[in-house]
This record gives structure tokens, sequence and C-alpha cells, in this order.
């Protein structure tokens, strides 16, 4: 190959290396360190960028408040869904009308009630869901929920690439995730593209794949030749970058080949919930996400974004399209994942809550716990933290300045019985994975790091 393909493939590579997660040694030179992981579970995870009003997209009417307290509906005199508007789901807490998806057909509380198909309930909502000292910047927390260790605002190392870390063995493409820009939820050892689309996954048509180097011919050709020709003493090459390029071109002609140049179609009843969620590129990584899943069967982890959450002002005029967009997203990935739905959890997590009271801007500002939602075939469907045994009249201002909804569950929590439970831990390596876990847990008079039992085990 000569140097100016050479150095092509290299500039375009080393770009690549930051949408790849890339970060110190990747663990193709460490695998005989790994252990196998759980193979065919899958997690398919949706950030809620912002700061998801929780109490407004999972509202709790039967809080009736307390002297000095307010009940929902008087804390929230303009943003306030009345009872009759929204979808009951347990006698204490009710769906927001457009969270329930799309009209005219099985949507978001259908499958929360275990009516399709016969199904035993697969949607488990999860209110009260943060961490203690909660940072109300979304820099800071959002980075916190992604590394797992709530004050290192710096930690550029999530915490599903250091679960890949320690159980990557022999997957190509263990992970992926479909967004504009890199999260740190895949950051790390391991590498992970980040794609805007499934096509975007490609080398450049300008530089060619070529041939491996063989005995008859031992210069090959194109990027094959270059990175399988036996190495020359006497020219001087930086191994990692080499075995780096190495990876990176197998993981590149992997994707092609069982991806790429596979036809995809929905599953039939799924087309119809995807073509009405009205934000296209979510939409687009959603679906995306689900092809991933579908196609590869040694992928574990895939995520995307859902933007827009940072409802500060007119938030009856923003929030019901992003809820209606969740809602029919999760009910397309219901449908589509059908064939795999036994081995998959779908997770939403968000930075933080809002505040319980409306601002003078009809809006909400920063707060503290928010709602996360759990969907799949091991899933133990239902409502963890908020009815009557859980929740008591005056919660919702429940903080120490009474501004906010105090958390019940550490989040770290949630991800540890995910990780756990679905996705396996074969090694006991799980305060590798979530830095400190085992001592919070066995030091947690609160609570909060106590399982809610949303997986079996």
């Amino acid at each position: 190959m000569d140097s100016l393909n050479r150095r092509d493939f290299l500039r375009w590579s080393t770009a690549s290396l930051t949408a790849l997660g890339y970060l110190g040694m990747p663990p193709f030179l460490r695998r005989s360190l790994a252990q196998p992981m759980t193979r065919g579970k899958k997690l398919l995870f949706i950030f809620l960028r912002g700061g998801i009003d929780g109490v407004q997209a999972v509202i709790p009417f039967g809080d009736a408040g307390l002297p000095g307290k307010k009940s929902y509906l008087q804390a929230r005199p303009t943003l306030g869904i009345q009872p009759a508007d929204a979808h009951d789901l347990n006698g204490f807490v009710s769906l927001h009308p457009t969270l329930h998806s799309l009209a005219g057909g099985p949507r978001v509380l259908d499958i929360f009630r275990g009516a399709l198909d016969g199904r035993l309930p697969g949607l488990a909502i999860c209110h009260r869901v943060g961490y203690e000292s909660q940072n109300r910047s979304h820099f800071s927390s959002q980075q916190f929920w992604e590394n797992g260790v709530p004050g290192a605002v710096n930690l550029e190392q999530g915490v599903f690439n250091r679960y890949l870390t320690q159980y990557l063995q022999g997957s190509t493409l263990p992970a992926a995730t479909l967004a504009t820009n890199q999260m740190v939820m895949l950051k790390g050892q391991t590498l992970v593209p980040t794609l805007r689309t499934v096509d975007d996954y490609a080398l450049p048509s300008n530089v060619p794949i070529g041939a491996p180097a063989t005995p008859s011919d031992p210069l090959g050709s194109g990027l094959l030749g270059s990175y399988t020709q036996q190495s020359n003493p006497a020219i001087r090459y930086d191994p990692l970058a080499y075995s780096t390029g190495q990876t990176l071109l197998s993981s590149l002609q992997f994707f092609e080949s069982t991806v790429r140049k596979s036809p995809y179609l929905p599953e039939a009843d799924a087309q119809p919930f995807y073509d009405a969620i009205g934000d296209q590129r979510f939409g687009g990584f959603v679906r995306d996400c689900a092809r991933l899943l579908k196609q590869l069967p040694d992928i574990q982890i895939v995520g995307c974004n859902q933007d827009g959450y940072d409802t500060h002002g007119n938030e009856n005029a923003r929030l019901p399209s992003l809820l209606g967009d969740l809602g029919n997203a999760l009910t397309a990935l219901y449908f589509d994942l059908k064939p795999i739905w036994d081995d998959v959890v779908v997770m939403t997590m968000s930075e933080f809550g809002r505040t319980s009271e409306e601002n003078g801007n009809r809006g909400t500002d920063h707060g503290e716990s928010t709602v996360m939602f759990l969907m799949g075939g091991p899933v133990k469907g239902g409502v963890y933290n908020a009815d009557p045994t859980r929740w008591s009249n005056g919660d919702l201002f429940s903080t120490p300045n009474g501004r906010y909804l105090a958390h019940r569950t550490d989040y770290r929590a949630v991800y540890h019985e995910v990780l756990t439970r679905h996705l396996g831990d074969p090694a006991n390596r799980m305060d590798l994975v979530i830095p400190g876990y085992s001592g919070y847990a066995a030091q947690d008079p609160n609570g909060y790091f106590k399982k809610l039992g949303i997986l079996p085990g």
C-alpha cells in the first residue's frame, strides 16, 4: 500500500478514535485478562437530555399534600394535567396523556398492562431515582449519570464501557451509539463507534480495502495489505497505532458484511410508530439501534439520545411532543424487538428531574429525582417508588430546601441490577464497573442502594 493511502487511513482513523471511545490501551491488547460476557443478552439505553420532568410524565395525583406543602395540581396551576385526562397506572400515579403514544393502536399503557399478545407486563416505571447531593448542572449531572461516579466531573470513562472492558472477549463489535456526538456512557478503553446512521460506519471511498499479504504476494494491496504484512525491523512504527488500525479495519469489514449490505425492514407492527415520531433524527437513532441489536448476534449494548427536555418555559407547548415521541419510540421498539424480546432490556435515564412547582414562565427548573422507564422480556413490570408505601403526602416537596421531590433509589442501583441480573457479572467485578458500589450498598442506612426487583435474580 502506498504511503498516501496509509496516511489517508490513519488520518481518518485518528479522527474516528474519538468517535470510537478510544482511551488508553484498548482491550484487544489485553484480551487474555477479559472474562466472557453472557451471550445473547442485550441492552438498549436512551438518554433523555435536559432533565425530564418526571412529575409531569408520571403524575403523583395520590400525593394530597400537607399544610405548607402543595399537591401536584396546587403546585402547577397552569401546567397541571387533570386526572381525567391522564392514564391511571396504580391508583397513585398516572401517565401523561401524550406519553401513551399514537392513537388507534396498542400503546405504552397497553404494554405496561401486559395486554399485548397475552404477555406478562414488561414495562417498569421507576420514580424517584437520583443520587445524594444532587448537582443541577446539565453537564456535570449528565457526566455523573454516564461515568457512574457523582462528583467526578472530569472522568471521561463510561459505566457501560467499563462493563465491556471487563467482560469483552472475542466480540468484533460489542457496542455502538447512535448520536451526533460521542457519549461518555460508552467512552473508554473499549472501542465503540458513534454513528449518526448505520451508513456512516464505512471507509472513505478513496481508501481501498484491498487484499491481504500472502506468501506469494508479501505486500498485498490496500489496507489489508498494509496491516497483514510482516513487520519490517528497519521501519519504525507505533505498535499501539498499528494494532488499533488492525482492529478498526476488522470492525469496519465486519460491519460492512453483516449490517450495511443486509437489507433491513422493521417488523410491520413497528413501522407506524416509527413513522409517528416527529423528531426524525431521534426516530432514526431508535430504529438503527433496533436494527443493530437484531442483525448483530454478539452486540451487547446500544444507545442513543433524545434531546430537548430542558423545559424552563412554555412546558406545555414542548413537553407533550417530546413525551409523544418517547411513547412512540418505546412502542415501536416493543414491536420491532419481538424476535429478541426475551433477551433485551430497554432503559431510559435523564440527568435530573424538575422543580415540583412551576415557575413564572409556565415551565419548571432543574430539580432532583427523575423517572426511568425499563422495558423488555425479563423486566418485571409495574410502578416502583410511587405508591402509598413509598410515597407519603407532602413528598412532592421532600428535599431539605422543600423545592424538589427527593430520591428514594440511587441510579447506580438500577444500573447494577440491569448489569448483574441481565447482562451478567460472572467474575464479580462490578466494583470495577461502578466504582465503590459494594461499599455504598453495605453502608446504606437510607435504602438508596436496595434493589427494586425489576429483574429476576
